[in-house]
């Protein structure tokens, strides 16, 4: 039987008015559930739910059809012709295959639904401009500078008490200084305010003062409506002596909770007042061994601070010493109460050094809820999206939640630094043009070499040469020696990502052929490499693993150059001393080594699974690493290769 015989049976047996009856009323029936489930206090996926079981219930509608419709009007005939015969049994086969098709596009359709609103997905947070709680820095009436400290510290010690308790989302002001920084505002209270209306927007502002009369110190405390201006509540004021601040701090902190409605304390007490001086003078240092006496003579002070602890665990981690970091963690966990946010920043931690990315990124974004508009939080939690968990799509709501409008972008590190993993996203997302009009203009007025690699990604990418040829030879013109040759060698390898070979060797020439001892050896042994000369390369390798025979990226190289030149005892040899190298914390290097070994000897299979070891193991996505790095140019668009990117989805 032809379609067109088909259709015309189905018209005549009132089958396509019965589907059409079923295809009608569940439209409308979506469109009220729409409108009412939220009047209602149904539950907010009321409509998916109904949309799955409209969805499931097609199938056995139109077999309800062939039984109470069809059959009836099929069995109604009874003296057939051997012709008839035959026209019934094509239809009836008809039917049941149309049937077949849509169970089955059906249960697709299911199941995507299913896996895109019920499964373990990561939800970004929700910041809601209702929640925002500005809080100032108290004024010093007292005319002694000595007291300023005392400033800081009662802004922050509210801080504390409203995010612990989730009586707001809170903006601190160091947020407020930074942006007050980046936008060039000199301290000025009527421009300070300014920015805190219209750049954060909070609901509420809490702000105050404090004198000093008869040797007692006094405070004052205003909550205003962040909208409107209006006073809220201006609280009582306190006193206490002058070397007593910590208790007036203290009981304007339970006024101001218990005015925003909050439930618990964060902490027993506040810290040791030499204590916390010892943590803010910490936070503002760029010396890295001052940094760490000054949380240790913090700790020292108040043996009770957390943050102190948990800011020293941090500095153990980012300069890689993990055995340290995991040693202080567990002092902390011994210590450590049933305080939600310091089980969230301990969990972060704990994540972290047991390679759990995907942990690492819940508990970041926990974070990010509380302080969205802080940018070194933003940052992180962008860098934690993009590289620990490969969800570049999150980036850009993360960054968005920062409004960027007539910063100083020159004098603000972290304002750069969320610019250029932006970029980075973007060119995951293919959004090259994005990046190209982002970027170009920064390079100009921004000297950072960092953003011309994301740029020169976008460029190749989008096949305009021209631009990565004017671009680099500016850098060479500035006798920016390292730099060049760097760019040149990522250039190289982002041709070789497009599979242009010729292309990518024009910029490898460019480092071997720099005058002698001009080129870093590591950059030129990669220049031989992804040459395929790999004879050269063995040589540089050899002489950088003399240096550091613990070094897994000058193992792994050596072993494939060995591979390529037939020497497969001496790669063997290579491989058995990677596997010696196995640590505790190494998040995946080693078994990324591995997988690098089995692309070049064209394994597919031990390849994929030394990789995904690596991505179990937290090996970092970046932008020479997975599907940016050329020894997987071969597998990088293939179902499991894909599989394994998406891993801590």
């Amino acid at each position: 039987m032809n379609l067109r015989s088909f259709f015309k049976q189905c018209h005549d047996k009132e089958v396509f008015k019965m589907l059409s009856i079923y295809v009608v009323s569940s439209w409308v029936l979506l469109q009220v559930s729409a409108l009412v489930w939220k009047p209602l206090g149904l539950p907010e996926k009321t409509v998916t739910y109904l949309i799955l079981l409209l969805l499931i219930s097609f199938p056995f509608y139109i077999l309800y059809v062939w039984k109470a419709i069809v059959l009836p009007l099929e069995n109604e005939i009874i003296d057939l012709d051997d012709i008839e015969k035959k026209k019934k049994a094509a239809f009836k086969k008809g039917y049941f295959s149309s049937l077949g098709v849509i169970s089955v596009i059906n249960l697709v359709a299911v199941l995507l639904i299913i896996n895109n609103n019920f499964t373990n997905t990561i939800a970004l947070p929700k910041v809601k401009q209702s929640d925002k709680i500005a809080v100032l820095k108290f004024g010093n009436n007292t005319g002694d500078a000595a007291y300023d400290i005392i400033s800081k510290m009662t802004a922050d010690w509210i801080m504390h008490g409203i995010t612990e308790n989730k009586a707001g989302q809170v903006i601190s002001n160091e947020v407020v200084d930074e942006y007050a920084s980046a936008l060039n505002i000199k301290n000025k209270n009527g421009d300070v305010n300014s920015v805190v209306k219209e750049y954060l927007m909070p609901s509420k502002i809490i702000s105050g003062n404090f004198y000093l009369k008869n040797n007692k110190l006094l405070f004052h405390c205003t909550v205003k409506d962040g909208n409107k201006d209006e006073t809220l509540i201006a609280f009582e004021t306190n006193q206490c002596g002058t070397n007593d601040a910590l208790k007036c701090i203290d009981e304007l902190k339970e006024q101001i909770l218990g005015f925003l409605m909050t439930e618990e304390m964060l902490q027993e007490k506040p810290p040791k007042y030499d204590a916390y001086k010892y943590v803010l003078e910490a936070k503002i240092t760029d010396e890295s061994e001052k940094h760490i006496d000054l949380l240790n003579k913090a700790i020292k002070a108040d043996p009770g601070y957390f943050e102190p602890k948990v800011l020293r665990v941090a500095y153990y981690y980012n300069y890689g010493n993990y055995q340290k970091a995991d040693s202080l963690l567990k002092a902390i966990e011994h210590d450590s109460k049933n305080n939600k946010r310091q089980l969230n920043l301990l969990n972060t931690y704990r994540a972290l050094l047991a390679g759990n990315n995907k942990k690492v990124y819940n508990t970041t974004l926990e974070e990010f809820a509380m302080a969205p508009f802080d940018l070194k939080s933003n940052k992180s939690t962008m860098v934690v999206a993009l590289q620990f968990v490969n969800r570049p799509q999150d980036v850009e709501p993360i960054f968005n939640a920062v409004k960027m409008d007539s910063m100083d972008i020159q004098n603000c590190q972290d304002c750069i630094n969320r610019i250029y993993v932006k970029a980075l996203a973007d060119v995951e997302l293919k959004k090259y043009d994005v990046v190209i009009q982002l970027l170009e203009p920064m390079i100009e007025t921004v000297e950072n070499p960092f953003f011309k690699k994301p740029l020169i990604a976008s460029y190749v990418r989008a096949k305009n040469d021209a631009k990565i040829d004017a671009l680099l030879n500016k850098m060479q013109l500035l006798n920016k020696l390292v730099t060049y040759q760097d760019l040149c060698l990522f250039t190289a390898k982002e041709y070789l990502l497009m599979e242009n070979a010729d292309k990518a060797n024009e910029y490898f020439n460019k480092i071997i052929n720099s005058p002698k001892n001009t080129s870093e050896k590591t950059m030129l042994a990669e220049a031989f490499y992804y040459k395929n000369d790999f004879a050269e390369a063995e040589k540089i390798w050899k002489e950088l693993h003399a240096q550091n025979k613990e070094n897994i990226d000058f193992l792994a190289k050596l072993a494939i150059c060995n591979l390529k030149m037939n020497n497969e005892k001496q790669a063997e040899k290579y491989l058995k001393n990677l596997e010696v190298l196995r640590d505790r914390f190494q998040f995946g290097s080693i078994d990324y080594a591995f997988a690098q070994f089995y692309a070049a000897s064209d394994n597919k299979t031990e390849m994929e699974k030394y990789l995904m070891k690596a991505v179990a193991g937290g090996f970092l996505f970046t932008s020479q690493t997975f599907q940016n790095d050329p020894h997987f140019i071969k597998y990088k668009d293939t179902p499991s290769f894909k599989n394994i990117l998406n891993y801590w989805h």
